[in-house]
């Protein structure tokens, strides 16, 4: 593989992982271009770009108007369910399994303790299989947040 096969690798893990924590495409695009202005010009380590973008993409978040779930329609339906986490939930599920990070990277990016990340992700791991893709689901319990998630 080369330099140019890797950074674009990188680009595209980034882009992916903002995407599905944010649900707007946009948005996503927004926080890859922070993740590479925060990166160091001589360096460019995948993980740096793709948790950079996922900071971003988190901060950026509230900036989303509309349905995660309308974004989502075009994705297989089991990632389509992802939209219908409470956003931490899918937080932490996107850089728990699907970037592989650990759970004190997870807590480093998100600010949590590595305490809440794993309960949060443990959670979105039951809740998950359960969730149905869009309109059959009230928008009250796409809302749920658990009252243990602190």
């Amino acid at each position: 593989m080369t330099a140019e096969d890797d950074l674009h690798n990188a680009l595209d893990g980034a882009f992916r992982a903002a995407f599905l924590c944010t649900g707007s495409l946009e948005v996503a695009e927004t926080a890859v271009l922070d993740g590479i202005a925060a990166l160091d010009v001589s360096h460019v380590p995948d993980e740096i770009l793709i948790f950079e973008s996922v900071k971003s993409a988190i901060r950026r978040r509230s900036s989303v108007s509309g349905q995660p779930a309308q974004a989502f329609a075009h994705l297989p339906i089991e990632l389509r369910r992802l939209s219908l986490l409470a956003p931490v939930s899918r937080d932490c599920f996107v850089l728990r399994i699907l970037l592989g990070a650990p759970s004190s990277t997870c807590a480093a990016v998100l600010r949590l303790t590595v305490h809440k990340v794993d309960t949060l992700l443990c959670a979105a791991l039951q809740e998950l299989p359960l969730l149905k893709t869009y309109g059959s689901i009230p928008s009250e319990i796409i809302r749920y947040v658990p009252r243990y998630y602190g």
